[in-house]
């Protein structure tokens, strides 16, 4: 799946879950709720992850 088909399914979850009125204990979000994932788009999927650094890296360092 590319990342905006991913980022389409878990809203459709999320949607689906709230109109089933899930009980917070046994949805997704339970499992991954200390996850440090975060879902960057509209970079080349050439890029390594210490491209990403470099790139994060910048704009930390000159915004803050």
């Amino acid at each position: 799946f590319s990342p905006l088909t991913k980022v389409k399914l878990i809203n459709e979850l999320n949607e689906r879950e709230a109109s089933l009125g899930v009980n917070e204990s046994v949805s997704w979000h339970t499992e991954y709720k200390d996850s440090a994932w975060i879902f960057v788009g509209g970079f080349p999927y050439e890029l390594t992850e210490g491209d990403i650094i470099c790139v994060f890296s910048q704009y930390v360092s000159h915004n803050f």
